[in-house]
């Protein structure tokens, strides 16, 4: 009984570890979006090697995520390597594609997730795929809104303010999310930004 219950106060332990570092991670966004103004102008920009982003995003989201399942899916990687340019903000974005990955983990309960790159001459595309419990049809309108958070999350943690924040650290960098959704078989989102010029 007594290492039951020590086990079982380890796992809140790391839960509540895992958790804060979550939290810290969405109060890093808000902080430098506040930096910005939320509008760019007074944030560092430069060229941005998006298969790069792809390998730190992996290496935050095992920070915030240890025994995570997500891979990096190499077969649609361009292999022209000036097509992975583009312009931003290397920190925004990894937090901002960071959040995606984390929220596929957490809504899939742990399942694989698969995190892809995709570019042609005039965008590069970054998908990440889960096999979660989706997103039900009549919310999809609503989940960029801040504090809105879907019908059928109630037994998972959260706070509704990821999703916004993503939306408009890309918004920022003149991209644009796109979401399929089927309920109980998973979601892809594909995070489309302009090519640098």
């Amino acid at each position: 009984m007594y290492l039951l219950s020590q086990f079982g106060g380890r796992a809140s332990i790391t839960s509540m570890l895992n958790e804060a570092e979550r939290l810290n991670h969405i109060t890093r966004s808000l902080l430098q979006l506040a930096q910005t103004g939320f509008d760019g102008k007074k944030q560092h920009w430069e060229i941005i090697r998006t298969d790069e982003l792809l390998f730190a995003v992996k290496q935050m989201t095992d920070k915030l995520s240890p025994g995570n399942h997500v891979s990096i899916d190499y077969s649609l990687f361009p292999e022209e390597e000036e097509k992975m340019n583009i312009k931003g903000n290397f920190q925004l974005l990894e937090l901002a594609i960071t959040n995606i990955v984390t929220n596929a983990i957490k809504y899939s309960s742990n399942q694989p997730v698969s995190l892809a790159l995709a570019a042609t001459d005039t965008r590069n595309i970054v998908i990440v795929k889960d096999l979660g419990i989706g997103i039900p049809e009549q919310d999809l309108p609503y989940i960029f809104s801040p504090f809105f958070r879907a019908s059928n999350t109630s037994r998972f943690e959260g706070y509704g303010i990821g999703l916004p924040l993503t939306n408009t650290i890309i918004r920022m960098h003149k991209g644009e999310i796109i979401v399929e959704s089927r309920m109980n078989e998973g979601t892809e989102i594909r995070v489309v930004l302009p090519s640098a010029q």
